[in-house]
């Protein structure tokens, strides 16, 4: 994508990639083992927060959990997930879909969406502790815990997407052979072809690498593995009329433009 305008000087991304290249390539080749000993342990963790939950109940009132998921957090996580398993599962059809514009961008969009659902739903739930007194006291002390997690891996993955952004398109270079290939080296303690790992973007190495440490540091959080499992009854779609008992009144145009605005009834009627 020579002399697309991308903001960071490109000198800047050559010293940045001089730099960690020789660290990623060190570490790349030990990914999978990585993986295992990291997510491995947290998902049973998370499994078992799951059954106790599914058991006793939420830990949260349901007036605390619409506000921590207005942003639908595990569309976000759950959308990545599979966006990745399809990747890795079906690196013929993905080769398919980098070889053409569209169908490359529509892969590259609908991941980016996902990713932009994460992050903004992590975002609501940390500003909703910051600024509500009472999503705090819900949360208790394990809350600023949850909050160190998320902030842990926010900036991480704020610094990848951005390293991303300013350098390649990443779906055009992904293919699940590279990853099914790492990890058949790993297991079968093969170390001899790891030319193909050397000469992948820094970003793919530093996915590689993110990636799992950030998931099974998600897992670790109470409250984003609480996030993590949908609740639909919490939604509320109802029609776009208001009215006191027994009455209905028209949601008008003009009210629906002071709604939009954050004009409350009361600043209305003044």
């Amino acid at each position: 994508m020579a002399g697309e305008f991308r903001y960071i000087p490109q000198e800047t991304l050559d010293d940045i990639t001089r730099l960690v290249n020789p660290v990623l390539d060190a570490i790349v080749p030990f990914v999978p083992y990585l993986a295992v000993a990291a997510v491995v342990p947290f998902l049973l963790r998370a499994m078992m927060q799951w059954k106790l939950e599914a058991s006793r109940g939420s830990f949260l009132d349901d007036a605390t959990e619409r506000k921590l998921r207005s942003v639908p957090l595990s569309v976000g996580i759950w959308g990545l997930f599979f966006m990745h398993l399809f990747l890795v599962l079906f690196p013929g059809v993905m080769r398919s879909f980098a070889a053409t514009e569209g169908p490359r961008a529509l892969i590259e969009v609908m991941t980016m969406g996902f990713a932009f659902f994460t992050m903004f739903g992590l975002l609501n739930v940390v500003l909703r502790w910051v600024l509500e007194v009472d999503v705090r006291r819900k949360l208790g002390k394990l809350g600023l815990l949850d909050m160190l997690i998320i902030a842990t891996v926010l900036l991480p993955a704020l610094g990848v997407m951005l390293y991303a952004w300013a350098t390649i398109r990443w779906a055009s270079v992904w293919t699940g052979q590279v990853m099914w290939q790492t990890w058949i080296n790993a297991f079968t303690f093969d170390f001899s072809h790891n030319d193909m790992l050397k000469q992948m973007p820094v970003f793919m190495k530093l996915h590689m690498i993110v990636f799992p440490l950030a998931s099974a540091h998600i897992f670790l959080s109470r409250l984003v593995t609480h996030l993590m499992i949908p609740r639909p009854s919490l939604i509320r779609m109802g029609n776009l009329r208001t009215g006191g008992e027994g009455e209905e009144e028209e949601f008008t145009v003009r009210k629906a433009a002071a709604w939009v605005a954050g004009v409350s009834a009361e600043k209305e009627h003044k």
